[in-house]
């Protein structure tokens, strides 16, 4: 999609994940001309409840350890020193 929003002028606009259409489309030359309109989309049944990753099931030291480190970098500021350097969105979200 983001081919067809460069080579306008048929598709004027898309819905995307933000970090993905940011770091694939915006920050790159095709995407210049184009920005984020309108606030975040937040809908549970349509999209679950948000991003992240896998630990085997069985595992629930390591899930435990790294939602107790996340929640620690959150409370502490470095998330959003460390989020604000590397990324133009919030990746964690809400």
């Amino acid at each position: 999609m983001w081919q067809d929003l460069a080579a306008g002028p048929g598709l004027g606009a898309q819905l995307s994940d933000s970090l993905q259409a940011y770091e694939g489309f915006l920050a790159l030359d095709a995407g210049q001309g184009f920005a984020f309109l309108g606030g975040a989309i937040d809908d549970v049944e349509c999209q679950g409840v948000g991003a992240g990753f896998a630990v085997r099931k069985e595992d629930s030291a390591l899930r435990d350890a790294l939602s107790k480190a996340i929640g620690d970098i959150r409370a502490d500021g470095t998330y959003k020193v460390m989020n604000d350097k590397y990324f133009a969105v919030d990746i964690y979200g809400n």
